[in-house]
């Protein structure tokens, strides 16, 4: 037996479609939405202080919505703010959104201002069922802007019931404050997370403390003898968590990134910003309990210069329990390590697909290998053991952000795709380490096999850092991790009868703390066919939010102009043309005096 989970959630993507939608038809202006989500910027506590946040629908995280494998949702997203440009970005179902939905401001789309709506259409397919999240892409607003989503469908193992586990981060400052430094010179760091947000509650203050419940423990509540699949989501603005739950060692790890896995056992989680995995766990036969129901559940970051930690509790429902507990724990009973070692080789070369995964293109069908070195530099100024200028980071000597990008009067890719006939030249961009100079993105064309390597350099620091990779468009082939720099036939041996997952966002790890400047050390590889079924605009990014403010983010372009604007050109050019223009006919608006409703356009039958 299988009950549904406890929390709410949302969806929506880009341009798969392409190759899989039916004719595109006009959708009648007076559209119902499935779900709608209002951002509101409002003080809000978290970690029992107010903070000015933008939010959805009020609250933090957001409401939970629930997609269905084979059907069509609509969500309605509103700009209730009084200046901010907001989007929403469908974590993990960027291939199953139409075209101008994955919600990357300056990429699929214009971004939604104030007063205005636009409606995201999203269609899971066969295979889909897992766990995902959405949120703002805009700034820093994904530190509070976001909320879980599960997609439902065929489950390929068995459980209880579900529960969510939806970690996020607490800065105090407001996120303009934030933005504006991470883009000055003098560059200003924000600091570290004051505190580790469980379901949104920061688990730093005891039951029986005076302050408000957003700084006291969260509580799951289970049924003794039953297995239940708990849904871990990493919405952390830049916390690497690790999570342990108190006598009871064993999970088994079941779903990586929305993908059914093989069974994988672990006694404890850990998740950088932007992954989710499902583990089962079997809770004590009530003969086990021995009076005692209530467990610790505990959380610390890592790799980071300051420790953020907290608790939430593991609550068993049985009338043969006494405790109660009212304080925190002097001491943590879940020991968690502190070693680097197994930190970054946690489940590498462990999961497999639970389908076989039988599609793996093989070393010998790799085509390109583009290797992208990640690398911090001071702007218009020096570094003598302090940063004196700006400072950002780049992959490849490129910097890429929607701010820049809307600078510099520049339309979003895929509208540039279609109305300039407009791609990345490709036979520039293998000139120039993988990216156009004129366009600033990476090209692939269709039938391509790329084999992408990201690369750590310690830049003028010599410090190195840990940064969560995260792909739109098709789940990539992981191909795993390691110190040093990429060797693809050491590599290809750990690969020989193994079946990597394919994921959305992977651990680019640090092997250390400090080395020499501009020195090479630590890799990550992903593995990716390009076809007709994921031409279109796809960002690659760092999942870090002060890494992307500072641009570590690349554009890539599959398929030239003809192939990524196929579909948009069955479109009547009435409908179409209120996506290609900021604040279009595709927006509806509310000025206070008239309300315009959107021209939306279905792709999916």
């Amino acid at each position: 037996m299988k009950l549904r989970g406890k929390i709410p959630l949302l969806v929506s993507g880009l341009f798969y479609l392409l190759g899989r939608c039916t004719t595109a038809s006009p959708r009648a202006a007076d559209l119902k939405p499935d779900h709608t989500l209002s951002l509101t910027e409002q003080e809000i506590k978290i970690n029992c202080k107010e903070r000015k946040s933008v939010v959805i629908e009020g609250t933090v995280p957001g409401p939970q919505i629930t997609l269905q494998e084979g059907k069509t949702t609509w969500i309605r997203v509103k700009n209730d703010t009084p200046d901010k440009k907001v989007t929403m970005h469908w974590h993990g179902l960027s291939m199953r959104t139409a075209p101008f939905s994955d919600g990357v401001p300056m990429v699929s789309q214009w971004p939604i201002e104030p007063g205005q709506w636009f409606d995201y259409e999203i269609r899971p397919e066969a295979g889909d069922a897992g766990t995902y999240f959405y949120h703002s892409h805009v700034g820093f607003q994904a530190n509070t802007a976001y909320g879980l989503l599960i997609v439902n469908g065929a489950e390929a193992h068995e459980y209880y019931d579900e529960r969510a586990i939806v970690l996020a981060d607490y800065y105090p400052q407001p996120d303009d404050e934030i933005e504006e430094g991470l883009r000055a010179n003098p560059f200003k760091w924000p600091g570290e997370s004051q505190a580790v947000v469980f379901n949104g509650q920061s688990g730093t203050a005891s039951f029986d403390d005076d302050s408000d419940g957003s700084c006291k423990p969260h509580v799951i509540e289970v049924e003794p003898g039953k297995t239940y699949r708990l849904r871990f989501v990493g919405g952390t603005a830049i916390s690497f968590v690790t999570l342990g739950i108190e006598d009871h060692k064993k999970l088994t790890i079941i779903e990586a990134d929305g993908q059914a896995t093989e069974k994988a056992e672990t006694d404890h989680m850990q998740l950088g910003s932007g992954q989710r995995y499902s583990a089962l766990l079997e809770t004590k036969p009530e003969r086990n309990l021995n009076g005692k129901c209530e467990y610790w559940i505990r959380y610390e970051t890592r790799e980071r210069p300051t420790e953020a930690s907290g608790y939430a509790l593991l609550r068993y429902k049985s009338d043969k329990c006494d405790d109660s507990e009212k304080k925190l724990p002097d001491e943590s009973p879940v020991k968690l390590s502190r070693d680097r070692k197994p930190l970054t080789e946690w489940m590498e070369y462990t999961l497999t697909p639970k389908d076989g995964g039988d599609d793996f293109p093989t070393r010998e069908e790799v085509t390109r290998t583009v290797y992208i070195e990640v690398k911090q530099h001071v702007i218009d100024g020096s570094y003598d053991g302090s940063i004196n200028g700006g400072f950002q980071w780049s992959m490849n000597g490129l910097g890429w952000d929607e701010e820049a990008q809307e600078k510099d009067k520049s339309a979003p890719y895929l509208i540039t795709a279609y109305n300039e006939e407009k791609t990345p030249d490709y036979d520039a961009a293998l000139k120039n380490k993988g990216w156009d100079p004129e366009t600033r993105a990476f090209p692939a064309r269709v039938g391509e096999v790329l084999e992408i390597v990201w690369q750590s350099n310690s830049g003028p620091t010599g410090g190195l850092d840990l940064h969560p990779m995260h792909a739109h468009g098709q789940h990539y082939w992981d191909l795993g991790a390691g110190s040093g720099e990429y060797d693809a036939k050491k590599n290809d041996k750990k690969l020989d009868g193994y079946i990597p997952m394919r994921r959305d966002t992977t651990m680019l790890h640090r092997y250390e703390e400090k080395t020499k400047p501009n020195t090479v050390n630590g890799w990550r590889a992903w593995r990716i066919r390009v076809t007709k079924e994921n031409v279109g605009a796809w960002p690659m990014h760092c999942h870090v939010l002060p890494h992307m403010i500072m641009r570590m983010q690349t554009v890539w372009v599959f398929g030239d102009a003809s192939e990524v604007t196929a579909s948009l050109h069955k479109i009547p050019q009435s409908y179409l043309q209120g996506y290609l223009e900021p604040g279009g006919s595709a927006y509806g608006k509310d000025d206070g005096k008239r309300r315009l409703k959107p021209k939306a356009i279905a792709f999916f039958d």
